[in-house]
């Protein structure tokens, strides 16, 4: 049969009606607003009301009111109410609307049962119903006080003596008041032995257990009967979380009439209700047990704090008396080690795998999934000294297990294993986060290490601040500060001489990652100017950017390479002139002098004159190698080698160079290669052993490498020449024949190239030349 409703509902908005009306429609099939007079089944108001509306409210002739209204208004809402006899009174902030629903359809299902049926013969339910409804919903109670009205109620409906809540525990066998109304002496936190009562009954059953009077109904022997002398009784049951919690009791010492199906349906509502309140009431407070303790955790910086705070969180969310956190000891996962523990008087020793130890914590971490065991005989190899009959192993990722005992059978219910699972969430996010502040805090000291010893001054820069976060030592001694004055500069205060460039290099270090200035000025505490070289890198602390400056003092490199300059500038102008003169004196005695000797000598000397000369124009090409085009990174060989030739032809025109093989080769170097190749070929045609000698150049490219072989009929280079080309260097005791060798090598091992000198045959010697290929080289020439 369709479950209709038709109703008028009255609030102060739009969205407010809609959202009652939404929620009416998720009990019943079909919902209905009428505005055509027709007489609702139950009018449905959503306080605060202006007056006019509570007015209206009193004239419904005889229609069911609900009112709804949060904890907050229901001070004020109460007496409004009561002036118009609504039928219930709804409180709740929490699904309010949801409460709402359930009630209008409890007032109107009960009307319409009054209306179907002839006159009870049972009192009417609905005035108890109406009482409970306010007694369940309202938020401003506690549970204790919840428990003392609802129990009243109940006493008033069935006219017993008295009404209590227990709960009981199997083992040991004991019975505890929890909350007890009437005239009876039975006193809230009283102890009972649970086989002296009738509720050892009434927990074997899933319906109410109702007698009217014990001594006809064969319970005159009952151990319960003779202990407490009661002869009515109506109990039922009461589970939180899916386990048993204990009961609730209606009870009377002289007979009562027959117990209606209306009353055991009153009383198992009672206990349906009262679960419903501890269940609520129990996973509040272990949630808040759990949210104060994941505080705690994440506060935890190490391991053993973490494993520490969670043993102590398992206890009072879980309920536990004694609690253990394992953890995997070793890397292939084969032991654990008692990490932590609360209860618990003594630490155990490892448990290994091989050995078979543990196996139900082993268990639990290699499934990845909670496990709950109950054994009336004691659970072993968990570590607890005490027998356990209850068991929680919560699963902490891969790290180890928390593990929760009792020593009372099924001690771990629903709720236990849906707030252990949450702890062991929180417990893995916690043990992650140490290891993340352990990596953290070993790479500051590895940083920090590498900050106080650094050679070089280091500034760290806020840039958005223009402060000086940090500096070593070495900057404080180069600038004239200690370091807490320097922290406090700003850092435009230092390098005001070049602010802007110095603000590019940090600009440009922010957007590029490294940035490089080589000529900066700071200013000296008491106001000298120091140049520098800045080498500056973007460094992302606590999730904000800064900048690492590295800074060098080049006073003392700028004063060795301005000396530098000027000596070797002056030697090789009075190198060239000096020599110019001998040559030009020596000349004019060899052509007076007519002796075979005296021309011998004159010649040797014009020789050394002019090889002297060509020495020092050697040293000015290898001072010019600074002025090349730093962006120039490829050559064409082949026009680069013809350029070289047609150099070398014009001073050595009786030479023949011929160049073969790959012309469009490109290699990955500077320009500067033309110098290497020029040495190498001159060195050729000088020491040539004919007048006009012939020189082989063949260019060959393979895709990986560009190799220059160059040939000629020489006699061979000489063994400390080959050192040379193979070591790159020359000392005291093994000089070159010139600088040429030396700087042709030094210009391609710059270049990441090499140079080799196979064996001389007996037609000449090569030198080969092997460079790395160019972004132009294709590999299938």
């Amino acid at each position: 049969m369709t479950a209709r409703l038709t109703t008028r509902i009255v609030a102060d908005a739009d969205p407010v009606r809609s959202d009652v009306l939404r929620v009416l429609e998720t009990v019943y099939d079909h919902v209905a607003v009428p505005d055509d007079g027709t007489t609702p089944d139950c009018v449905v108001a959503v306080a605060p009301l202006p007056d006019s509306e509570w007015d209206a409210l009193g004239d419904r002739d005889g229609v069911p009111l609900v009112v709804l209204t949060t904890p907050s208004d229901a001070p004020s809402v109460r007496p409004r109410a009561s002036e118009v006899d609504a039928t219930d009174l709804v409180v709740a902030d929490e699904d309010r609307y949801t409460a709402l629903a359930n009630r209008v359809r409890g007032v109107v299902q009960g009307r319409r049962t009054c209306d179907d049926s002839p006159a009870p013969d049972v009192p009417a339910d609905g005035r108890y119903l109406r009482d409970l409804y306010d007694v369940a919903t309202d938020e401003t109670l506690p549970f204790e006080e919840k428990a003392d009205r609802i129990l009243g109620i109940g006493l008033d409906r069935l006219g017993v003596e008295n009404a209590h809540l227990s709960t009981i525990d199997r083992d040991p066998e004991r019975y505890e008041v929890v909350a007890s109304v009437g005239q009876l002496p039975i006193e809230p936190s009283e102890l009972m032995d649970l086989p002296t009562t009738f509720c050892r009954r009434t927990i074997e059953s899933e319906d109410v257990l109702a007698f009217n009077h014990a001594a006809e109904q064969g319970w005159a022997d009952d151990p319960a009967y003779e202990e407490h002398d009661i002869e009515c009784y109506l109990g039922a049951r009461i589970t939180v979380g899916g386990s048993l919690y204990g009961t609730v009791c209606f009870m009377d010492r002289s007979p009562h009439g027959p117990f209606s199906e209306a009353e055991q349906a009153f009383v198992s509502l009672v206990a349906r209700w009262l679960s419903h309140e501890l269940e609520r009431t129990r996973r509040g407070a272990a949630l808040d047990a759990l949210h104060d303790g994941t505080a705690d955790l994440m506060r935890a910086t190490t391991v053993e704090s973490v494993c520490d705070t969670a043993a102590g969180v398992a206890v009072a969310t879980l309920d536990a008396p004694r609690t253990r956190v394992w953890l995997v000891d070793d890397g292939p996962g084969t032991t654990l080690r008692a990490a932590a523990s609360h209860g618990c008087p003594t630490d155990p020793d490892p448990l290994d795998r091989a050995d078979g130890e543990g196996e139900r914590l082993w268990e639990a971490l290699d499934g990845g999934e909670l496990c709950q065991y109950h054994d009336a005989d004691g659970l072993d190899g968990t570590g607890f000294t005490g027998t356990s009959r209850s068991l929680l192993v919560v699963p902490l990722g891969t790290e180890g297990v928390l593990v929760a005992g009792s020593g009372t059978t099924a001690a771990f219910d629903e709720i236990h294993r849906s707030m252990a699972g949450m702890l062991g969430s929180n417990v893995v996010a916690a043990l992650e986060r140490t290891e993340w502040i352990d990596r953290l805090r070993t790479a500051r000291e590895r940083f920090r290490r590498m900050f106080e010893s650094a050679s070089d001054g280091l500034l760290l820069v806020e840039p958005d601040a223009d402060a000086i976060v940090d500096c070593n030592d070495r900057v404080c001694e180069l600038l004239g500060y200690d370091r807490s004055n320097l922290r406090t500069i700003a850092l435009s205060t230092i390098c005001r001489d070049d602010l802007e460039e110095f603000r590019r290099l940090v600009a440009t270090a922010l957007d590029a990652g490294r940035a490089r200035a080589d000529d900066l000025l700071l200013r000296h505490r008491d106001g000298g100017r120091i140049p520098v070289e800045v080498s500056a890198a973007q460094l992302e602390l606590d999730g904000q950017d800064h900048v690492l400056a590295s800074i060098r003092d080049v006073r003392d490199r700028n004063h060795r390479e301005q000396a530098l300059s000027v000596f070797n500038r002056v030697l090789r102008h009075n190198i060239r002139n000096d020599m110019n003169v001998i040559i030009g004196r020596a000349s004019m005695l060899e052509d007076a002098l007519a002796s075979g000797d005296q021309q011998a000598h004159l010649a040797r000397i014009l020789e050394t004159a002019r090889n002297l000369t060509e020495l020092g124009e050697k040293a000015r090409t290898f001072g010019q190698l600074d002025d090349r085009d730093p962006d120039a990174d490829s050559v064409e060989i082949g026009p680069l080698i013809d350029r070289v030739r047609d150099s070398l032809t014009t001073e050595y025109p009786d030479a023949r160079l011929v160049v073969r093989g790959d012309a469009d080769a490109v290699a990955a170097v500077e320009p500067t290669l033309d110098v290497a190749v020029r040495e190498l070929l001159e060195n050729a045609i000088k020491h040539a052993t004919t007048d006009a000698p012939t020189v082989e150049v063949d260019i060959d490219s393979d895709g990986d490498a560009v190799t220059i072989r160059i040939a000629d009929e020489g006699p061979g280079l000489p063994e400390q020449d080959r050192a040379v080309l193979a070591g790159g260097s020359e000392t005291p005791l093994d000089h070159g024949s010139g600088l040429g060798l030396w700087l042709a090598n030094w210009v391609v091992t710059a270049a990441g190239g090499s140079i080799s000198v196979p064996e001389a045959g007996p037609d000449g010697s090569v030198v080969v030349m092997s460079l790395p290929v160019g972004p132009g080289a294709t590999a299938d020439r």
